[in-house]
């Protein structure tokens, strides 16, 4: 039956980002009986054309869920001792985990199997150079080093390497590259192609922030990770404010050190200008958070993820009468010390009006704080209000589920 379907396959391959080839593949896989690949095909593409919050996505995700379950182990056989940790897209495996020396001994197999696109290499170690080196990596959009701890001779090897042009997303997090390495990655013209980066974990200061905001190559960059790195708010501040990197729409800054010394904060910030905005785990106040909640510049933030900081019911005050926060539709304040008069104070938000995801878990919060939240009618859109079981009554809990899509559970 392969060779059945090479005929197919082969235009798959060769335009990996049409999905002529591959509705072609499942109209004929549907006339030959196999009607399960044919509408995971079909799904699959759906699925990826939907925005997230699509009305028609539970329906299809359901559809992918059961047609995996049953069928992936199958599906993925081809790649059967080349790689592990098969992840599909658009009907086909997209993604692998291989090691360096599986790859640089099979890489042909590995692209004949399907038309793959991002890969996980493992056991870098000495193969460094000779895979970054490789002209296959000239096939993929995504690439992935996590956790090798190899230091800025991986940024080195990447920012020498000439085959990576067609990269739309790097993850190079926890591998101890620093400002050196930062200096390397940007150096080289092939990443000019970058969508995505994750440079999380990597001891990175506040010089590789700069770096990063003078970077001319990175004028496509939309989604910037930099967890765990202690670029503090000055650094922050400097890749919001970049005009290198002016598309950004995804910041994450999880435990960046933002919540540090008051001093160190500016007086106007530029993060509300990136729509979705990650800030857990950084210590933050209502005093810290201030200057970048009043700030004259224009506001784009969309999504905003405040937590396990330290905003408390002040916090939740200056949350609900930011008018910069117009247009927010998602906030996130998870394990905020935020009690009853923090959610009446959201509660009373008139600028919070949009908001259509609201997550207070893991705070110390009781069926008055929440019922300020059921009645208030600045949260008629509200959609899905998560907040903890505990310390709500049954009568309290049993409201949430009738009126929200995802609270926690009745019991």
């Amino acid at each position: 039956m392969i060779q059945a379907w090479e005929g197919f396959w082969k235009p798959i391959r060769e335009e990996p980002e049409a999905d002529a080839p591959r509705l072609i593949f499942a109209d004929w896989l549907e006339e030959t009986g196999d009607t399960g690949r044919a509408e995971f095909i079909r799904v699959q593409l759906a699925l990826a054309k939907l925005p997230p919050h699509d009305r028609r996505r539970p329906e299809l995700a359901n559809a992918e869920r059961r047609l995996l379950s049953r069928y992936s182990e199958e599906w993925a056989r081809p790649y059967a001792g080349l790689a592990t940790g098969p992840v599909f897209r658009r009907g086909f495996v997209e993604e692998v985990k291989v090691t360096a020396r599986q790859f640089l001994a099979q890489a042909p197999a590995l692209f004949r199997a399907g038309p793959l696109r991002h890969l996980h290499l493992l056991d870098v170690g000495s193969h460094l150079r000779a895979v970054l080196h490789s002209p296959h990596l000239a096939k993929l959009t995504g690439l992935t080093v996590y956790g090798q701890h190899l230091g800025p001779d991986l940024a080195r090897a990447l920012g020498d390497s000439p085959h990576l042009e067609g990269l739309r997303k790097l993850i190079v997090a926890r591998n101890e590259i620093g400002d050196e390495g930062v200096e390397h990655l940007v150096l080289n013209p092939g990443l000019a192609s970058l969508e995505e980066l994750d440079l999380s974990e990597n001891d990175i200061g506040q010089v590789g922030a700069r770096l990063l905001a003078r970077c001319p190559r990175f004028g496509k960059l939309t989604h910037l990770q930099l967890a765990g790195n202690g670029i503090g708010p000055l650094g922050a501040e400097t890749i919001a404010a970049s005009v290198s990197i002016s598309n950004l729409t995804d910041f994450g800054l999880k435990g960046t050190r933002l919540g540090g010394p008051r001093s160190e904060m500016i007086e106007t910030s530029q993060l509300l200008r990136v729509a979705r905005l990650d800030f857990t785990e950084n210590a933050l106040t209502a005093i810290s958070l201030r200057p970048v909640l009043e700030t004259p510049h224009p506001s784009e933030v969309r999504e905003l993820d405040l937590g396990h900081n330290d905003l408390g019911d002040a916090g939740a005050e200056l949350l609900a009468t930011a008018p910069t926060l117009g247009d927010l539709r998602v906030l996130r304040l998870t394990g905020n010390g935020i009690g009853d008069d923090g959610l009446r104070a959201l509660a009373a938000t008139q600028t919070l009006r949009r908001l259509m995801q609201l997550d207070v878990g893991n705070n110390p919060v009781g069926d008055d704080g929440v019922q300020a939240i059921l009645d208030s009618p600045a949260f008629k859109n509200l959609r899905y209000f998560v907040c903890p079981a505990i310390g709500l009554s049954f009568r309290m809990r049993l409201a949430l589920h009738t009126r929200y899509s995802q609270v926690h559970p009745l019991g």
